[in-house]
């Protein structure tokens, strides 16, 4: 567990410098909350990548260890929309909006961005209003 976790503080780390680098000369912050989820997700994401590949490979030892490690990751990200929260909030974006496809998908992103798997939302936006 502690390598996770010094990866997550490496990483909010970076995050944090790179945040400082675009703020305007003088002013200083802390990392926003939707960059630390943002930084998380990113982390989750790479984990849940390499799980399909550890799969694919046949590798238990590395697939256990991503496992553990997405776990432990997910535990600091806040509760995702489910599958169904985010197709009702897709459906109500497209009614007000009138977009679909693409454009529906930047949309509802823009809103959804740190409460929603963007898999999901893409999964439902491509099944609803392709």
């Amino acid at each position: 567990m502690v390598g996770v976790l010094k990866l997550i503080a490496s990483e909010l780390s970076y995050a944090q410098v790179d945040f400082k680098g675009a703020m305007p000369a003088g002013r200083h912050g802390d990392l926003p909350d939707e960059e630390v989820v943002r930084v998380l997700m990113k982390e989750a994401k790479k984990r849940k990548d390499s799980i399909e590949i550890y799969i694919k490979v046949g590798s238990p030892e590395r697939l256990a260890e991503e496992k553990y490690e997405l776990k432990v990751i997910e535990g600091y990200l806040p509760q995702m929309l489910s599958e169904e929260e985010v197709t009702a909030e897709v459906i109500k974006i497209a009614s007000e909006t009138g977009l679909s496809g693409g454009r529906l998908m930047g949309a509802v992103m823009g809103k959804l961005r740190g409460k929603a798997d963007g898999s999901v939302v893409q999964k439902v936006v491509n099944q609803k209003f392709p």
